[in-house]
């Protein structure tokens, strides 16, 4: 058993800061005192995700940080095994993917790096290939691993999820399909989840983000620009079988909300304004609140967190519960 509580909370970063939100007695949150020096040299950290009380940030190119909130510990990982240049001198690197999780084979935290590999005269946007890595907790080292990547992995915002043993991100097939792909920390492979049947190629005016609702994933579709948005909410009943793809529900259409961002319960969803704010949408009633709370627009990177006393500096160990510092909720 992984040794994490219960009480689920909700955590996301702004520009400098990480917050945690309350739900004990509705919403209450406050910053988060936990030793990240890194951000005075390297303010852009990423949110990578969390699982068990750890939280990832990288800025995609050489820091990756793990740190435990509950415990106010953080460590930066150690440098990649892979190298910046190759051989060849016409390709050029660049991690592509970053993906963090639990492996329950093991009883080990891990993060997976994809490096992709391109030419600069190349004229497409497509790797010429890739390289993967893992690092695990338990050995504080990154081992190379010899896999074929199926896909390219691409940004869209709000899409990168750990669910289910595995680690999901938005990417592209040789074919120009959008596709979703995955990586499974236990045996260490990857696989492609084929999107809805209506998605197929790349359309710059939709923005589609992956989230975990019900025990499932739940891929959200939502037009890029609009001052009115409806938010197509697809569930995949079967994990990896594309027809078991359904839309239960559409939201909207909205007004001053620019995107979702996690699944508070199983009845309301928190998104993100049009302004920066952070709002709440009751699945139920249809009601829109807005929480006060503010960012720089389109910073907000949120998760669903839960404490957890694993120390990040002792290779998947627990610390003593007198040396854990609660939130005092």
């Amino acid at each position: 058993m992984r040794p994490s509580q219960a009480l689920p909370r909700h955590m996301f970063r702004t520009e400098r800061e990480l917050v945690v939100i309350g739900l004990r007695n509705g919403f209450s949150f406050v910053n988060l005192d936990v030793d990240l020096s890194l951000y005075r040299k390297e303010p852009c950290l990423q949110l990578l995700g969390h699982c068990d009380g750890i939280i990832c940030l990288s800025n995609y190119r050489d820091y990756i940080l793990l740190c435990n909130p509950a415990t106010r510990e953080s460590m930066l990982l150690p440098e990649s095994r892979l190298p910046c240049y190759h051989s060849i001198r016409s390709l050029i690197s660049q991690t592509t993917g970053l993906g963090f999780g639990y492996d329950a084979k093991s009883h080990c935290f891990k993060v997976v790096r994809i490096v992709s590999y391109s030419e600069e005269l190349r004229g497409s946007n497509l790797p010429h290939f890739s390289r993967v890595e893992v690092y695990s907790m338990g050995t504080d080292s990154w081992k190379e691993i010899n896999v074929t990547v199926p896909a390219h992995v691409r940004y869209s915002p709000c899409f990168e999820t750990y669910f289910n043993g595995a680690f999901h991100w938005y990417a592209m097939d040789d074919n120009g399909n959008e596709v979703i792909l995955s990586f499974n920390m236990g045996n260490e492979e990857f696989q492609v989840i084929p999107m809805p049947s209506f998605i197929s190629k790349h359309d710059h005016s939709i923005c589609s983000s992956l989230l975990v609702w019900n025990d499932c994933i739940a891929l959200v579709i939502y037009p890029e620009r609009g001052i009115e948005k409806s938010f197509d909410i697809f569930v995949m009943k079967e994990y990896g079988v594309k027809e078991s793809w359904t839309n239960v529900l559409t939201i909207g259409p909205l007004t001053r909300v620019e995107r979702p961002l996690v699944f508070r319960k199983n009845d309301e969803i928190l998104m993100e304004g049009s302004h920066g704010q952070m709002m709440s949408y009751n699945l139920r009633n249809k009601e829109v609140k807005d929480l006060q709370i503010y960012g720089i627009p389109k910073s907000f990177s949120t998760l669903a967190y839960v404490n957890s006393l694993v120390s990040v500096k002792g290779g998947n160990q627990m610390l003593d519960q007198r040396d854990n510092t609660d939130f005092g909720w």
